[in-house]
């Protein structure tokens, strides 16, 4: 059986996921790095890859990367999507953001979609029911925040994440903990209800490394999907090569 190799580098991580051909993950990592792990972990003998697709957000040149398959594409946005794009400046959309997209129209098709990347940055991208991308807005992540805090201020620390459950923050630290979580918290809440309010019937869904930090202190409903960005290269993929 031979395997599509799903890759998504983003500001952070480089993660990876085999796809087997019922579209089902049978192999996922991560690394932070091109190195010898990430090659490792691209060339395993247990899954011989026919097509592989690349998602890159960060400045690393992608035809340096050596991967044994039939046939590899890098995202970029003269390639076929599942869905039409009305963004007024395509080459400078975040391709994360076109997989995310595309992988919630495998779940929700023919439905208004807001997908969230939650990641270094937060990104809010918006599909209507004619599967047209309208686009979105994008903002910075949590631990953008407590950066941003330090590097643009003569005295606030660099603190690191700890969940913090109370609106009063009763030191320094703990402002900033209730600052930065309670206001992206509000801020996701706001921007979803702006949506509903439109779109009654949307279906929002969220991707991303800090999902976790969102799930059960949402209010409106959400699906998290960690494998969302994947799933969506995996249908790119299989439009673009037959």
């Amino acid at each position: 059986m031979l395997y599509n190799l799903t890759l998504d580098i983003g500001n952070t991580w480089i993660k990876g996921a085999y796809f087997d051909q019922e579209s089902k993950i049978v192999y996922d990592f991560r690394t932070k790095n091109i190195n010898s792990k990430f090659y490792k972990e691209i060339n395993q003998a247990s899954y011989p890859i026919d097509r592989a697709i690349i998602s890159n957000v960060r400045k690393i040149d992608t035809e340096e990367i050596s991967i044994k398959a039939n046939e590899v594409l890098t995202m970029n946005y003269e390639l076929k999507y599942p869905f039409t794009s009305v963004y007024s400046s395509p080459e400078t959309l975040g391709m994360d953001r076109v997989c995310a997209v595309a992988g919630a129209m495998e779940k929700f098709p023919n439905n208004p979609i807001l997908v969230i990347t939650a990641g270094t940055c937060l990104t809010y991208n918006f599909l209507n029911q004619s599967n047209q991308f309208l686009g979105g807005a994008i903002s910075p992540g949590l631990s953008m925040r407590y950066r941003a805090l330090s590097s643009f201020t003569g005295k606030l620390p660099l603190i690191s994440h700890n969940k913090f459950e109370s609106i009063i923050g009763m030191d320094t630290e703990e402002c900033i903990l209730s600052g930065v979580q309670f206001g992206l918290i509000h801020e996701v809440e706001g921007a979803i209800n702006e949506y509903i309010a439109m779109y009654p019937d949307l279906k929002v869904l969220m991707t991303g490394g800090a999902t976790v930090f969102f799930e059960n202190r949402l209010k409106n409903k959400i699906f998290a999907d960690q494998s969302l960005i994947f799933k969506g290269l995996n249908a790119i993929i299989k439009l673009n090569v037959k």
